[in-house]
């Protein structure tokens, strides 16, 4: 049922409105939740049963054995390679690895096929029989052996293999391996016909696994065909291509990779030395995706050799590793990996992903849009432009779906492959998405209720904000101050063209498109179809309302039978409805209507001014309706020509296609920004306004994002999860509350307050340390093993500037908290018989009533406060008094042009000189009051000498730009 327009105008209503949405959708949430935990008891119950379908005879793994053998065989042209051919030095590490060589070097003549190559086995300090059998082969194999003493590492025994290779090529082997037929020829193949080609791999196959605790489901499956990433907890992690797939044979021989794994990795030795081999900061994991990564950002192509095949035994190994000595070490290796890595893979994956490289990911982009319904029978505009836009995105090999309003489970359940979602319903709070995917790119795209959409308080949380017209992108950045691209509705040629049949049944002069909620539409007042005589047909829901109109109803229309609609008629009327019109969003039937040949009139001034460039014909008045449709129906020469100059303008500017266009630049820019997770110490959103960080917060994003920084604002509760994982920078004021920084970022440290509670332990965990007090920067510089500079607090000259209001016109001013504890400021004042105004929460019971005037002045009214003031008063707890940290008070007051009186805080006069009045005493402190509450002349004279163009957010975020750069 739609809500009448009277209703929506009563007192509380929005209120109302938004209880009931957030009820449903927790509601829904909830069932949601509840089901898929029973599903997922039902299915631990049936683990036991399951496990029984991979339990393989002995007969059976024999066959899929030599089936994989086989299938793979059938497929290969073994290429043929003369003793000339380049040389290869087969690098194999060992330690304690005798079963495991026994097997490698069975037939290994015979299913090496390549004619020329060496081996060099690094063995490392092996206490099984591995030397004596190693130095039998040397008798028939070209083999070298390295003997080290203890266990290096994978890549420091690779490198010293390197050094001493005498091929062309170094083949990196596990012993874990059990090679195919043709496997070398295969991998040199791939390498030779390109100098773009930097490492190769192969398809490496699971052997029998059924007795791995681990892999017993993997017998005879695929293990790796190459490495991808994806994001996972904040850390994007590398991971094995088709790892439990069935085995097939590719069609591609070479297929692109980020990475291939160096259990069987091919690469030339100049190569090799030119990215410095692999990087011995590894201990046994990601050396090799690291390697490739180099290869990669050097220029080269890594390929994975789809037929070359081998067995590989890594469970084996994997498996008999101590758990301690591995956890430890997986978490130094990962820890490397992000910090040299993070970054830079962020972006590749997203950009490989939108470019559907299909390189870093085997998976296109996915776009997920939330409408209110789907279907060919919905009546929900939000779907079909939805629709037509993802067909436009599914022209870049992209990937959509839906989440509905009316039909989703659970429309806050995000698929964790979900990389875009495009809301286009205000209703959609996105800070109650789930979602595993934390680089999710969250887009607004307001076509209606502007003022609805900004009003709620997850809108800031947007990555990108879209609106369709000129004036809603001004009303958004005016109101919020987020930069907001343009993005009008738009058509679908392929679906509205001048090839689309008439329908006899719809055939008419003129019609209408489109419904009647219960909210009031100028067509209805406007037209009068009996006094124009020309055949007029209306279609959508609920226009049999209307007498007038009765005669001409022809009811709904499906949205895939409109194009016949709109072939059938000469002219389609627009009507913009109210909550669309004030912003100039043109509807889609205008550009529908113009792509199928029609002509359009149309009431939205605004959009036909801004999007239409003042072509499009509009009417404001009943009388300017009726001249238009008689003018352009009685003139058919006038109607053609201006439907080719409309048909011509839609189509070369207003097709989804271009639409698409613009979307994937945006995306494109967004992702290729810098991005920062601001850490506030607030303990929530709810209170977030109480706390002077936010404000600080605030400023810093504002001036970061002129800065093309993109910024994220947390709070205290998130901290610690992985909101931050698309973030390169975090920056953490640090007041009273600790972070723990995380290694895949550029961790700065502002310290704003309370130097006492930062011990030098905390300053090294960062990158930059910054700190708001010259001699306390001065003090800890030398005591710390990271950059440490003095940046004070500072002021928004665009916030903060004189502005008197008699609201708050008071001879004495004091803003500020209690925190349950007098002020010390206050504490010396009182009691006083002066005009004293304390704003602040906190002050009940602590002082007199008389003197409190309110719990909180907004933001955006503070500078009014502090213009309309005689005296503000300032002060500051004792660590940083003494340490000489300057309230951020003093800035923004200065800069309103208030005359302070503050207590003796280190360092004041090196910033504001003589023009800011210190106190020692509270007899001190009243006689400075009574003194310059009658000297007027004398306040002046300090004001005029105050200069804060060293002291801005402006000036704050170039240093910081400056440093992340």
């Amino acid at each position: 049922m739609k809500i009448p327009p009277w209703v929506r105008k009563l007192k509380g209503f929005e209120e109302l409105r938004r209880f009931r949405n957030s009820t449903r959708d927790s509601y829904k949430s909830w069932k949601h939740l509840t089901n898929s935990r029973f599903r997922k008891l039902q299915e631990s119950r049936l683990a036991e049963f399951i496990k029984q379908d991979y339990k393989l005879t002995e007969s059976q793994k024999k066959e899929l054995y030599e089936s994989i053998i086989n299938q793979n065989t059938l497929n290969i042209d073994i290429e043929n390679f003369d003793d000339d051919s380049p040389s290869v030095s087969i690098i194999i590490i060992n330690r304690n690895g005798l079963k495991h060589l026994e097997r490698l070097f069975e037939d290994f003549e015979e299913k090496i096929q390549y004619p020329n190559y060496e081996i060099i086995v690094v063995d490392n300090d092996s206490q099984d029989k591995s030397l004596t059998f190693l130095e039998g082969l040397s008798e028939s194999l070209p083999l070298k052996l390295i003997k080290n003493t203890k266990n290096e590492s994978f890549s420091k025994s690779n490198n010293q293999a390197a050094e001493i290779a005498d091929g062309d090529y170094l083949f990196l082997l596990n012993n874990d391996v059990e090679p195919i037929y043709g496997w070398l020829n295969q991998m040199m193949k791939s390498a030779l016909p390109s100098e773009e080609v930097g490492a190769v791999g192969a398809k490496l196959v699971y052997p029998d696994c059924s007795a791995s605790r681990y892999n017993w489901r993997n017998s005879f499956k695929i293990q790796h065909t190459g490495i991808a990433f994806r994001e996972e907890k904040g850390f994007i992690k590398p991971y094995n291509i088709g790892n439990g797939d069935a085995f097939t044979v590719d069609e591609d021989e070479n297929i692109n990779r980020a990475a291939i794994t160096a259990a069987a990795l091919l690469v030339s030795k100049d190569k090799f030395f030119q990215v410095d081999g692999l990087d011995e900061g590894y201990l046994y994991g990601y050396e090799d995706v690291d390697f490739c990564l180099k290869l990669l950002k050097k220029g080269y192509k890594n390929v994975c050799s789809s037929r070359a095949l081998l067995f590989h035994y890594e469970f084996g190994t994997q498996e008999s590793d101590k758990n301690n000595e591995v956890r430890e070490r997986r978490l130094n290796n990962r820890r490397l990996f992000q910090e040299r890595w993070g970054k830079w893979l962020r972006r590749e994956l997203l950009l490989d992903k939108l470019n559907d490289n299909r390189i870093f990911s085997p998976k296109p982009l996915k776009v997920t849009f939330v409408v209110t319904e789907t279907g060919e029978n919905s009546s929900a505009g939000d779907y079909f432009t939805a629709l037509s836009l993802g067909k436009s995105f599914k022209k870049f090999g992209w990937k959509i779906d839906y989440l509905s309003r009316t039909e989703s489970k659970d429309w806050y359940e995000v698929d964790p492959d979900v990389d875009v979602l495009i809301s286009l319903l205000d209703a959609y709070d996105i800070r109650r998405i789930r979602c595993e995917n934390n680089l999710l790119i969250k887009v607004a795209w307001p076509r209606n209720w502007l003022s609805r959409w900004i009003s709620h308080p997850d809108f800031v949380d947007f990555d990108l904000i879209m609106t369709t017209s000129e004036t809603a992108c001004h009303y958004i950045e005016d109101k919020t101050g987020m930069k907001t691209d343009l993005l009008p509705l738009a058509t679908d040629p392929e679906i509205f063209n001048t090839e689309v049949v008439k329908s006899e049944e719809w055939e008419c002069d003129y019609c209408f498109t489109g419904s009647y909620w219960k909210d009031p539409r100028e067509i209805v007042d406007m037209l009068d179809p009996e006094s124009i005589p020309y055949n007029f047909k209306l279609f959508g829901k609920n226009w049999d309302e209307f007498d007038k109109l009765k005669d001409y109803y022809e009811g709904f229309v499906n949205y895939q039978d409109i194009p016949r609609v709109y072939r059938s008629t000469r002219l389609v009327l627009d009507d913009a409805n109210r909550v669309t019109k004030e912003y100039g969003s043109v509807n889609s039937r205008v550009f529908d209507a113009i792509a199928s040949g029609v002509m359009v009139i149309t009431n939205g001034d605004i959009g036909a001014e801004e999007t239409f460039k003042g072509i499009l014909p509009v009417y404001k008045s009943k009388k300017e309706l009726k001249k238009l449709l008689e003018l352009y129906l009685s003139h058919d020469e006038e109607r053609k020509a201006k439907i080719k100059e409309l048909k011509d303008f839609v189509l070369s500017h207003h097709t989804y296609d271009q639409r698409a266009d613009k979307i994937r630049d945006c995306l494109e820019s967004y992702i290729l920004k810098r991005k920062m997770a601001i850490k506030i110490p607030a303990p929530s959103w709810d209170e977030v306004e109480e706390w002077g960080d936010y404000y600080l917060a605030m400023g810093l994003k504002k001036e970061l994002e002129r800065k093309d920084c993109e910024v994220v604002l947390q709070v205290l509760p998130e901290w610690e999860g992985d909101g931050d994982a698309r973030c390169d920078t975090v920056l953490v004021l640090r007041g009273l509350s600790r972070y723990q920084p995380k290694p895949q970022h550029f961790n700065i440290m502002w310290n704003i307050s309370h130097p006492d509670e930062v011990t030098i332990e905390e300053y090294n965990q960062y990158q930059h340390v910054f700190i708001a007090s010259e001699f306390w920067a001065e003090e800890i510089a030398p005591k710390v093993d990271v950059p440490v500079e003095a940046m004070l607090q500072c002021t928004d000259p665009e916030l903060f500037y004189p502005d008197p209001d008699d609201k708050y016109k008071h001879d004495l001013l004091f803003v500020g908290n209690s925190r349950g504890v007098h002020r010390k400021i206050i504490k010396d004042l009182l009691p006083t018989e002066e005009d004293l105004a304390v704003y602040g929460a906190g002050w009940e019971g602590l002082i007199d009533t008389k003197y409190i005037k309110g719990e909180h002045i907004p933001n955006k009214e503070l500078r009014k406060a502090y213009s309309s003031c005689k005296i503000l008063l300032c002060d500051h707890w004792d660590d940083m008094r003494d340490k000489g940290f300057l309230s951020n008070r003093l800035f923004d007051a200065s800069a309103c042009g208030a005359f302070i009186i503050s207590d003796k805080v280190r360092g004041v006069e090196d910033v504001f000189g003589d023009t800011m009045v210190t106190y020692d005493n509270p007899d001190d402190l009243q006689s400075l009051i009574n003194y310059y509450l009658i000297n007027d002349e004398k306040k002046e004279e300090a004001l005029d000498r105050t200069d804060l163009f060293n002291f801005t957010f402006e000036k704050r975020v170039e240093l910081i730009i400056k440093l992340i750069d």
